[in-house]
């Protein structure tokens, strides 16, 4: 009877061929939205293209500023591609989006290794035609946020191999030599690989280190090169990155019931539809999305023991239920969760649990296969389940407000573009600004660093990161600036200019467009004496 289900190397090379057609399909569905979006950024992304501007000067960093636990990998690997396309917002994006086909093409890849082709088929298809929130905010050119996908999906699939005794031993040490690398490269990029890091680590030790040997040995050395950034920069900084990772993170305790709450009623439905301030899908829609992928988290568990699957694949099953299992747990246990009870409302830790995603789609891919087994009607539904699911997703996608899914989720009022504030600076040849912090890094980068800008109020009186610190300086000593602010299109009456008549400051007011204020003040001044309105108007 078995028999019947083994597939030749032709039926191999067929499921292939599509799991890579899954991925074409998913870099196509994200392309869209970029394309729709006008190639919009944040000015976190912003931040990250000024800093491939500076590796291109010649200056070499390790993290990114202010941030001395995101890996500057992905800064180093756009550098080329600014150099031969070009420093733009298309380039920007290049790639985190190739980072998604990789995402979708290593989720597939797993599903088949835990479970099997048509598995894999289906769990490509799935992680293409993602749900909003995965298609924005695992596309963006955050630095951390996609590379932590591609590198976790990568060390599940090569723990796999690890730990299926099926496999020739020169197969499973190669692997774990290259798990090494993999989780090195993590350590480094983000400490989010932890949720890959541990289950992987404690499977492969409690399931796959038989006949092993001096394979331990070059995999430790490859975690050593991978990660050697890391360490390098620690020796000689204080251990920074550690002080950060470990330094009070709140009542973790205390804010427990809160933070599984917001996990549940926030997170939960957010991670398989859309933010809220996203018009999507309906109520129903997004429980319906609920059922089908909690479900297949629920299965997952289920089809260690359960299910039309082989015995052989039962570890790497058991390692992917783990991981599921392990997303919620270190997210709460963390501390990092106490962020989602920030008193603004905004979307603080959305992407600390995006990585669930490297499972969402296998688990809903294998309760499909597994209920279409027998009988005409339940293939006829289990077809009608992933229907709905994919269309679903693709229906939201197509109902973004792009404007407010690809602004950054604690600034949500950056204009669609500076142009007329850019050419409004340049007529009048000023290229010192104060301004939020929400355009002051997209304002730098779209004029190559012509027009430098900070937000003083930020920096100075909330004590906030310091991205550039050579930035303020150089606007604090420059002979003439302007101050920009970004309004409601029908507000007249603003704390930013009641702060300069009250300080007696004459100034000349100017509206370059009807979210942007610009006062150029008739001489060099201290921003603390207008600090009463530079404060963050939203």
């Amino acid at each position: 009877m078995l028999r019947r289900f083994r597939l030749s190397p032709r039926h191999n090379a067929l499921v292939v061929a599509l799991i890579a057609l899954c991925a074409v399909l998913g870099l196509a569905v994200r392309l869209a939205l970029y394309v729709r979006a006008d190639w919009r950024y944040d000015y976190d992304e912003g931040m990250v293209g000024l800093q491939v501007l500076h590796i291109l000067r010649g200056e070499r960093p390790i993290f990114h500023p202010g941030q001395p636990y995101l890996g500057a990998l992905e800064s180093y690997v756009m550098a080329p591609l600014f150099t031969m396309f070009g420093a733009n917002a298309v380039t920007l994006k290049v790639v985190p989006w190739l980072l998604s086909g990789l995402y979708v093409t290593t989720t597939g890849w797993l599903g088949w290794r835990a479970f099997d082709r048509r598995v894999g088929v289906l769990a490509a298809l799935l992680a293409a035609c993602a749900p909003s929130y995965l298609l924005i905010t695992g596309t963006k050119t955050w630095g951390a946020t996609a590379e932590t996908l591609a590198l976790g999906n990568l060390a599940l699939v090569t723990g796999s191999y690890v730990i299926d005794v099926a496999q020739p031993d020169h197969v499973r040490r190669r692997s774990l030599a290259v798990l090494g690398l993999v989780l090195g490269l993590g350590c480094w990029v983000s400490w989010l690989i932890a949720f890959y890091a541990l289950p992987v680590a404690l499977t492969v030790w409690l399931l796959g280190r038989a006949r092993l040997g001096q394979a331990w040995g070059w995999a430790t050395l490859a975690f050593a090169v991978g990660s050697s950034p890391l360490w390098g920069y620690n020796l000689t900084h204080d251990f920074a990155t550690f002080r950060y990772l470990l330094a009070d993170q709140g009542d973790t305790l205390a804010n427990l019931p809160a933070v599984l709450d917001h996990l549940t009623y926030d997170l939960a439905p957010r991670l398989v539809s859309n933010d809220p301030r996203w018009p999507g899908l309906s109520w129903p829609a997004i429980w319906w999305l609920q059922i089908v992928y909690e479900g297949g988290l629920i299965g997952l568990g289920a089809g260690i023991w359960r299910g039309p699957w082989r015995r052989s694949r039962r570890p790497t099953r058991a390692m992917l239920a783990l991981f599921a299992l392990s997303v919620p747990l270190i997210y709460v246990l963390s501390g990092y969760g106490n962020r989602a009870l920030n008193e603004f409302g905004f979307d603080a830790t959305g992407r600390y649990v995006l990585m669930i995603h490297s499972a969402l789609p296998i688990g809903a891919a294998a309760l499909a296969v597994w209920l279409g087994k027998g009988r005409l009607w339940r293939r006829w539904l289990t077809a009608a389940v992933l229907t709905s699911v994919v269309g679903l997703n693709l229906l939201g996608s197509s109902r973004l407000d792009l404007v407010k899914g690809f602004a950054s989720p604690y600034y949500t009022r950056q204009p669609v573009t500076l142009e007329p504030l850019i050419a409004f600076l340049d007529r009048e040849n000023i290229q010192h600004v104060w301004t939020d912090v929400g355009i002051a890094h997209v304002l730098m980068f779209d004029t190559h660093e012509r027009v430098l800008a900070a937000d003083w109020y930020d920096i100075y009186g909330a004590k906030g990161l310091v991205r550039f610190p050579d930035v303020p300086r150089r606007i604090y000593a420059a002979s003439r600036v302007a101050f920009v602010e970004v309004v409601l299109p029908d507000q007249e009456e603003t704390r930013f200019e009641q702060a300069f008549r009250q300080a007696g400051i004459t100034y000349r007011r100017e509206r370059v467009a009807p979210d942007l204020l610009v006062i150029i003040p008739q001489m060099p001044i201290d921003p603390a004496l207008v600090a009463d309105g530079l404060g963050y108007q939203f």
